[in-house]
């Protein structure tokens, strides 16, 4: 069981699925997360953390509402490709929270109009650290860099391990193109860099009781549009597919038992 994960981590995960709270085990994460160097020669930045309200992990606790019971624990999550941009951590930085902003209200609306609650969700990112500058777009992995990227992908898997979502949203074709690496049932997404490829391959836009082997997990997955720009190119998305579907309706999906 979570044989991916490095020792520590395993240890980690085993030691604290009992007897820590919530918030108590995603500042742990995010402790590790402070740990990961960004990839080698390139302008990353390191990640900040810090933010004490609803902020996508690892900058915030990536819940809506961090103070909850000892033992209730999310049962999606959204998976980003990255936090943003240096510029605008800075500019969220005084409030300590992101969720008047696109990416975490439209999603918020997505969750509630498929028959899901906003609190029900943990928000996270594939890779760890800042852009530079104020483009809140663009590559975060401009060359293969493994030992950085293995290090991302044990903190996710170690998320997905202890939370045991029923559904995984994949906010991005970045992301759904990546995410054979951790579940291998996904491998036709493999790469895709529009969603063209996603929606037209073989197991269209979502896919359930996907294996997550190193997590010891069964659950849903969606690949969706980003949450910051989803609704305007909702209709164009919709063209690909064989049986058109809109997000909400593919959150639907992978929601049911």
């Amino acid at each position: 069981m979570f044989r991916a994960l490095s020792p520590s981590l395993r240890g980690a995960l085993i030691a604290v699925r009992w007897h820590m709270t919530l918030v108590e085990v995603i500042a742990g994460w995010q402790q590790e997360a402070l740990g990961i160097k960004p990839p080698l020669g390139t302008d990353r930045l390191p990640a900040v953390g810090g933010l004490s309200g609803p902020a996508f992990f690892p900058e915030g606790y990536g819940l809506s509402h961090p103070i909850r019971p000892e033992n209730a624990r999310p049962t999606v999550m959204a998976i980003g490709h990255n936090f943003g941009c240096a510029a605008y951590r800075k500019e969220i930085g005084p409030a300590g929270r992101e969720d008047d902003k696109a990416t975490w209200r439209n999603l918020d609306a997505l969750l509630v109009k498929a028959g899901s609650s906003p609190e029900q969700c943990f928000r996270t990112n594939c890779f760890i650290g800042l852009l530079p500058g104020d483009k809140q777009v663009g590559r975060f992995l401009l060359k293969p860099d493994p030992a950085y990227e293995q290090a991302c992908r044990s903190l996710l898997i170690m998320q997905i391990g202890f939370l045991r979502p029923t559904a995984l949203l994949l906010l991005g074709p970045e992301v759904a193109g990546r995410a054979y690496k951790i579940m291998p049932a996904l491998e036709p997404w493999r790469g895709a860099s529009t969603w063209a490829e996603i929606d037209c391959s073989s197991i269209g836009p979502y896919l359930r009781d996907v294996e997550v082997p190193h997590a010891d997990l069964r659950t849903n997955v969606a690949a969706l549009l980003h949450p910051s720009f989803g609704a305007a190119n909702e209709g164009r998305r919709m063209k690909n597919m064989t049986v058109p579907m809109a997000e909400a309706e593919i959150i639907r999906s992978v929601l049911k038992g």
